[in-house]
């Protein structure tokens, strides 16, 4: 095969970000004798009587990667939250990690920042995340439940929510550095509207 139609279908798949339907890997990396490292705890989601909106995520609960609670999807309101699909085997979720908890840092305290591991192995997930220094939490989807139910093939995918757990907004493929600042902007100006 000649090399140009090799490096022309390597950069195809790469712009494609990754789909799912390839067998999982255990990640980047050797195998580790020891146990990986906890990964940044969950929050507690204040279990509130109101219906979640028509718009919010479906009523999946999915456990915590590091200590913590499950979490409800269709109870992520109180704040604005960036929800980050992504996977240890995806190159472009790798790449993009570092500029997540980049911005996790700057906006943190204004915008909830959680990360959903999507058919991984949890172990090689927590590794990566304490190598990368990465900061905020993250939930573990084993069967791919939630990108299923949006109706998606591939990572990553970043979606957001307004302080209500409503879907105003969602990137599909790697972000880049203005695509998650348009995010959180929106996300904070959202919030902002909604200030008496």
């Amino acid at each position: 095969m000649p090399a140009r139609l090799v490096a022309g279908l390597v950069a195809a798949a790469l712009l494609t970000g990754c789909a799912t339907a390839q067998p999982s890997v255990t990640g980047p990396g050797p195998a580790r004798a020891e146990p990986a490292p906890p990964a940044p705890a969950c929050e507690q989601l204040l279990e509130e009587t109101v219906l979640p909106p028509v718009d919010a995520l479906s009523a999946l609960t999915l456990p915590c990667l590091g200590p913590g609670p499950d979490v409800s999807l269709d109870r992520l309101a109180g704040r604005p939250t960036l929800l980050n699909l992504w996977a240890t085997w995806c190159g472009p979720c790798r790449e993009e990690m570092p500029l997540l908890q980049e911005a996790h840092a700057r906006s943190g305290e204004q915008v909830r920042f959680l990360g959903v591991d999507v058919q991984d192995d949890p172990e090689a997930a927590r590794w990566f995340l304490d190598e990368h220094g990465i900061g905020y939490p993250h939930l573990v989807d084993r069967e791919g439940e939630l990108l299923r139910g949006l109706g998606m093939h591939g990572l990553p995918v970043t979606l957001a929510l307004d302080g209500d757990g409503r879907v105003v907004d969602r990137a599909v493929g790697q972000l880049t550095p203005e695509e998650l600042q348009r995010l959180i902007d929106d996300l904070l100006s959202s919030d902002q509207s909604g200030v008496p």
